[in-house]
């Protein structure tokens, strides 16, 4: 028999062989269905195809090892799962140096098990490094290259490239600056802890790159194995025995084997008359006989003890399943890694933690329960605020996917569509209370069959629907007709939600979590009962002098005063068993004296700001590596605080217990802060006039810190307000009223030094600068002085008022403060309540923004989910079909063209921008459908304008060409069409421009309003220097009212007022109406004039801008009429968008 396929491999031995090189050369850095996808299907078929003959069923793992070999590799601790011992094999049969992308640290396990004392373990960090190497290449030793990057040290090139040389019978090596002997029995292997490291060419063709992180399968047995170590010792140490007993088993028969056919290989040509050997062939068969009986018997009992183990698999299960979750929080920020070893320690720590119960399937539940909520309270300490609930949105979403919680099928159709939130462009919205894009969103949300009577049910039900949409929480309310029943469904109530009321959706998000997670509510309002103080007690039990303690820093946190009393309760002493250092230049030899100091003697050591080092961090890393591995003083333990930083390594960050520490939020909790953090007796001891503008200058700080939530309505930019900048401006304030005696308050001085200087020396854009200001102006005044309204212009608003207190005690203003600041609102900042609706719109987008980049891209193999491949090929062909012959002659134009005028170079410019966008647009389209049709390798770039046209957002790399834009693709692409039939319609008379211009479908609209003043200046023979743009709006809400060109200036239309609304009637602006987030503006004529006549009272300087994104969109102001104090619309940020998303 064996000579039969001794035999049949000696015809397939090549093809065999060739799969197997392959198999080692190309597939180490892909995961298991890809490399299944290249050597079972398309390698096997190809080679087939050219008439090379391979064994059936050929497996390259049959010619890189075999049974003993694997047995060997389980042995040094390679786990036992298909992958791992493919990458085992890969690592002892290739001849490139290799590369093992190893996160979870599991293949350097092996590697050090491996090579024993025969390796040398260096950082390229490190100092004396290239020494160490240097002597092992001459020693024929093995170098362990450990937490590389993206990049190598180029002293390594010919190391990599093996560029050796002879000199008689000695090979040398260049290394560096000089020539070492070369020891052909040299290794090297180098290791990253990056999970998608990018290398260059030149790396990826001289070493082999071999992907080691976890699969999900292999550590469910890992985790299967701990549980079962932990709940019956007994079941487990029976399995290990049988697993080491058939390990050696495999061991012994394959030794036996190369010595049986070593002897007959040096038999004599008279086997018979070797008695030695006859004996020796009778001892190996009898030999061989007790070990297959040995196997047999010991298969019997492993599967008795498999059936056993089964039982604890969906803990084990659920537990790999959450690991691979928290691993995917790094894509949501840098500072949220989880090394393996520490999800071990409190999966170990959940099993202890659950309630006991006779019933396996009883203890099991509570097995999974525990684990869930250790995992996720351990996890959720270390997440800003803003991601707890991603993280427990894709938590429950993931439970329901694998069918643990949650009463229906899965859709994940309908999950898609509420990741996405796609839309569709269709006719004029017929319901002039809905938004147009909750309008495209509800026809997108039509094309599901569930769904398919939704649009036509929302426009014959309108008032009904209408009275639901205007409810302030409709997500607890019963929809209209039929959908009342979807309240038994809350996940498709979500999607009817994303819809019409998007800023609604994160507390409908919460709800379905409370109604779907086991004990949801638990989740929700986990830790919400402990303060920073308790949570730190709870988090110093599951440190441990190998497990520092993280804490990611925010703005206004105090963690060091919480650490102080901690250490203060545990008999620690300041300088002498607790050392605080700031980190900084020069302070690393302090920390690690320090460090030194404590490790030995059981100290606590708190290094602050690491982030401003980040190249002795990998110093600190290798130290904290080095007291793990020596051991430490059992009271041992290392703080680490840093705000948020790419710059932190991975090794430090994923050993951690990671605390985030955010003060809390809200006005009345900001001004609470910043009147607390003067003293109770530097205020007491201040005069009336000292307190009272000191508590009208914290209610400012606290109004600029809290203002940031809203978003490009609140501030332009980003600003890093501190409470540095309150401290400071309370010492001038002093200093001045030191300096007074009692006299005038010099208002001008104090809002100049706070608004120009203090707080104005973050603000870079003017409009910014305006707003503080306008604030000060209505704070630092005499009325400050008594009792007076704080909140900005909000007498229309009954019930909403904050006033100034008499002066008074320190603890006085305190309880004014508790007594009659009401809950946060808008009106407090001068906003309207509509502000609150864009703020918490953003929020949600930006929740399913991040869970669609958490999720795989393998999930779409579904049946009945169109693949990201399937809609960006179908929106491809769409897209050429629409733009594939659009093209502006602009040569022909110019030459046509009897006068070039500045309105005519406005739009030949335009036309440009145009052809050069729709050029690209068509390159890349038509690039991508050739890397769809195999004609093509798929590029990143066109992988990634797939997904672009998948996820239905603009592609960069046109992006890059056109407008700033925040619509989606669909949007986008009818916004394009009209620019483009724009243009066509001004080539028709070339010599004239419209009537009406769509001033925001102009790439460039800063140019036709340059134009506008240079006509002007042409015209009347003006300066063209000393012209501005002035507007005026008429009473004409579409185009087709006019009939005309303006006599001065041009007609302009296409922008909507952002903040308030405009009355038509009284030709002036006024307060929005309710969950009026635009109101689109009548025809604006806009004509150059002096600056003397722009400046004219009675209007509000409107500033422009191309999005809603403001800031560096802006390109004019227009003056808009108004008979309120334009402060009052500064304040309430209004403003004219082009564009609305």
């Amino acid at each position: 028999e064996e000579v039969k396929k001794l035999t049949s491999n000696k015809k397939t031995v090549v093809g065999d062989c060739i799969l197997a090189a392959g198999f080692v050369s190309y597939v180490g850095a892909f995961d298991k269905e890809l490399r299944e996808e290249l050597w079972k299907n398309q390698w096997t078929a190809d080679l087939k195809s050219r008439g090379i003959s391979i064994s059936d069923g050929s497996d390259p793992m049959d010619v890189l090892s075999d049974e003993g070999r694997n047995s060997t590799m389980i042995s040094e601790g390679l786990p036992s799962d298909r992958i791992s011992l493919e990458n085992g094999a890969i690592v002892n049969n290739c001849l490139r140096w290799p590369i093992l992308i190893d996160p979870q640290m599991q293949g350097i396990k092996w590697l050090k098990k491996k090579e024993k004392d025969n390796l040398d373990i260096i950082q390229l960090s490190q100092k004396h490094w290239l020494k160490t190497l240097g002597n092992a290449i001459t020693n024929g030793r093995s170098v362990l290259i450990e937490n590389i990057g993206n990049d190598l040290d180029p002293t390594l090139s010919t190391v990599l490239s093996r560029s050796v040389f002879r000199r008689g019978n000695v090979m040398y090596l260049r290394l560096g600056e000089e020539e070492i002997e070369y020891n052909p029995d040299f290794k090297l292997y180098f290791q990253t802890k990056l999970s998608n490291p990018h290398y260059k060419p030149e790396i990826a063709s001289q070493c082999t790159i071999i992907n080691f992180i976890a699969t999900e399968r292999g550590l469910e047995d890992q985790l299967l194995a701990k549980v079962v170590e932990l709940e019956r010792r007994d079941l487990e140490e029976k399995s290990k025995a049988l697993a080491e007993a058939a390990i050696d088993y495999q061991i012994q028969l394959v030794a036996l084997e190369d010595d049986l056919l070593k002897k007959l290989a040096e038999a004599p040509e008279d086997i018979l008359s070797d008695v030695p050997l006859i004996e020796g062939l009778e001892a190996t068969k009898a030999k061989v006989k007790d070990i297959n009986d040995a196997v047999v018997k010991g298969n019997i009992t492993q599967k008795e003890v498999e059936e056993a183990r089964e039982g604890y698999r969906p803990q084990a299960a659920e537990g790999a399943m959450l690991y691979f979750l928290i691993t995917k929080l790094c894509l949501v920020d840098h500072m949220y890694q989880y090394s393996l070893d520490s999800f071990m320690t409190f999966f170990e720590k959940s099993v202890h933690k659950a309630q006991k119960k006779d019933d396996l399937k009883d203890r099991v539940l509570c097995l999974r329960d525990s684990l869930r909520m250790t995992i996720f309270m351990w996890v959720s300490r270390g997440l800003f605020e803003r991601h707890k609930t991603i993280f427990l949105a894709q938590l429950t979403f993931n439970l329901m996917k694998r069918g643990i919680i949650g009463n229906r099928d899965w859709n994940e159709t309908h999950f898609q569509f509420l990741l996405r939130a796609p839309t569709k462009v269709l006719d004029q919205n017929p319901l002039p209370w809905l938004p147009d894009s909750a309008w495209e969103s509800a026809a997108a949300l039509g094309e599901i069959d569930e769904f398919s009577k939704f649009v036509g049910d929302l426009v014959e039900a309108a008032p009904r629907f209408r009275e639901w949409f205007n409810a302030a929480a409709p997500e607890n309310e019963k929809l209209p007709l039929n959908w009342a029943a979807l309240d038994k469904n809350l996940f498709e109530k979500m999607l009817i939600v994303r819809c019409l009321r998007p800023d609604r959706m994160t507390s409908s998000l919460k709800n379905f979590i409370r109604s779907t997670l086991p004990d949801g509510d638990a989740y929700i309002e986990c830790d919400s009962t402990l303060n920073s103080l308790e949570i730190l007690e709870s988090s110093l039990t599951d440190s441990t002098p190998k497990t520092p303690i993280y804490f990611i820093l925010s703005a206004g946190s105090n963690v060091v005063a919480d650490l102080d009393r901690k250490a203060s309760a545990n008999g620690l002493e300041k300088g002498v068993s607790y050392h605080n250092v700031s980190m900084g230049q020069g302070q690393d030899v302090v920390a690690m004296s320090c460090l030194e100091t404590a490790h030995r003697n059981g100290h606590w050591v708190i290094l602050n700001n690491v982030h401003l080092m980040p190249n002795w961090l990998v110093e600190l890393e290798k130290k904290l590596d080095e007291y793990s591995s020596d051991g430490s003083h059992s009271k041992f333990r290392v703080f680490l605080t840093s705000d948020p930083s790419k710059s932190i390594p991975v090794g430090i960050l994923n050993r951690c217990i990671k605390l985030t520490n955010e003060p809390p939020t809200g006005l009345k909790a900001n001004l609470k802060r910043a009147w607390c953090f003067f003293s109770k007796e530097s205020i007491d001891d201040a005069d009336s006039k000292t307190k009272s503008i000191l508590f009208g200058l914290c209610h400012f700080h606290s109004i600029l810190m809290e203002r940031k939530q809203f978003g490009p309505m609140g501030f332009n930019m980003k600003y890093p307000f501190s409470i540095g900048d309150l401290r400071d401006s309370a010492t001038c304030l002093q200093n001045y009223m030191d300096n007074s005696g009692g006299g005038k308050i010099p208002w001008q001085d104090l809002k100049y030094i706070f608004g120009e200087i203090m707080y104005g020396g973050h603000i870079v854009n003017d409009f910014d600068r305006l707003l503080a200001n306008e604030y000060l102006n209505f704070f630092m005044k005499d009325d400050l002085l008594d009792e007076t309204e704080m909140y900005p212009f909000a007498e229309d608003e009954k019930g909403l008022s904050f006033m100034s207190p008499a002066p008074t005690s320190f603890e006085k203003y305190i309880d004014h403060i508790d007594k009659n600041m009401s809950v946060d609102t808008p009106i407090a900042f001068g906003l309207h309540p509509n502000a609150e609706i864009e703020f918490r719109t953003q929020q949600s987008n930006n929740i399913f923004n991040t869970l669609k980049e958490l999720q795989p891209r393998g999930i779409f193999n579904t049946e009945g989910v169109a693949t990201p491949q399937n809609v960006a090929d179908a929106k491809s062909h769409d897209l050429l079909d629409k733009f594939g012959d659009k093209y502006f002659d602009v040569e022909e134009l110019v030459r046509n063209l009897d006068e070039m005028g500045p309105y005519q170079n406005v739009f030949i410019q335009e036309m440009d921008v145009i052809n050069a966008l729709l050029a690209e647009i068509k390159r890349s389209i038509k690039e991508l459908q050739l890397g769809f049709a195999g004609e093509l390798t798929m590029s990143e770039s066109m992988e990634d304008l797939m997904m672009s046209l998948y996820n239905d957002n603009v592609p960069a790399t046109w992006a890059k060409l056109a407008w700033p834009s925040m619509k989606s693709l669909s949007s986008w692409n009818k916004n394009l069409s009209d620019r483009f039939f724009q243009l066509e319609e001004w080539m028709n008379s070339p010599s004239d421009i419209p009537k009406v211009t769509w001033l925001s479908g102009l790439v460039n609209p800063t140019s036709f309003l340059t134009a506008i003043c240079q006509v002007t200046a042409q015209k009347n023979q003006w300066e063209l220097d000393k012209l501005v743009t002035f507007t005026r709006v008429t009473k004409l809400m579409s185009a087709e009212e006019i009939d005309s060109n303006s006599r001065d200036g041009a007609f302009i239309i296409g922008l909507n007022l952002q903040g308030a609304s405009w009355d038509v009637v009284g030709s002036q602006i006024e307060k929005s109406k309710p969950k009026e987030m635009f109101c689109p503006m009548p025809v604006m004529n806009v004509k150059a004039v002096t600056k003397e006549k722009a400046n004219n009272g009675g209007f509000y300087h409107c500033p422009v801008y191309m999005t809603e994104q403001r800031g560096p969109t802006w390109y004019f102001n227009a003056q808009l009429k108004t008979t309120s104090p334009p402060a009052r619309w500064v304040l309430a940020g209004v403003a004219l968008i082009g564009e609305i998303a």
